[in-house]
């Protein structure tokens, strides 16, 4: 799990400010209505991939299911609080991928898409003339670098897991061996 020096770090390397704060949650409205959308487009995009393809239908189901999920995390992006619960899901999603074996570059390319889609079909498409409307962008940008962050953080940590675990090494070995000492 995420410790709260991490969730710190993160949020101030990230910048993510009030006003960013702020923004989100004035925007829930609009990604509840341009959730579905996002999503259906996100989901054609995947299965243009056939790895991905193969993934996705592993199961029954499955697809239904992961559409309900990123449309929840969608507009879970307006939370207005970043704190260690939301964090904490971010990370556990992260670990749902590593579970199921999607590469860490296809949730790099995931989130770019989203990035890009989300920009286009929320902030154009519902604050064309905002003045607000680039600070909104970059909240986004903001909240969904910091969930990226957290996600990929996941793989890091089940990485260095199986690695101690078939090196037998201790994690301070470890880490002070990464130190150069």
């Amino acid at each position: 799990m995420v410790d709260q020096t991490f969730i710190s770090e993160m949020k101030q390397l990230g910048a993510l400010t009030d006003q960013d704060r702020q923004l989100l949650a004035e925007m829930k409205p609009a990604l509840e209505k341009q959730a579905t959308p996002i999503v259906e487009a996100f989901y054609v995009q995947l299965e243009s991939f056939e790895p991905l393809k193969q993934l996705l239908h592993a199961e029954p189901g499955r697809v239904e299911r992961l559409k309900g999920h990123l449309a929840r995390w969608l507009v879970g992006l307006s939370a207005g609080v970043y704190e260690e619960d939301y964090l904490q899901e971010r990370y556990r999603i992260g670990k749902r991928h590593v579970e199921v074996g999607l590469e860490p570059r296809y949730v790099i390319a995931a989130m770019a898409f989203c990035r890009g889609f989300a920009s286009r079909q929320i902030v154009e498409a519902e604050y064309p003339a905002d003045p607000q409307k680039e600070a909104r962008m970059i909240a986004l940008n903001r909240i969904m670098d910091l969930d990226l962050n957290i996600m990929l953080q996941s793989y890091d940590d089940h990485r260095l897991k199986q690695f101690l675990e078939v090196t037998g090494f201790s994690e301070a070995l470890f880490e002070t061996l990464m130190a150069g000492g």
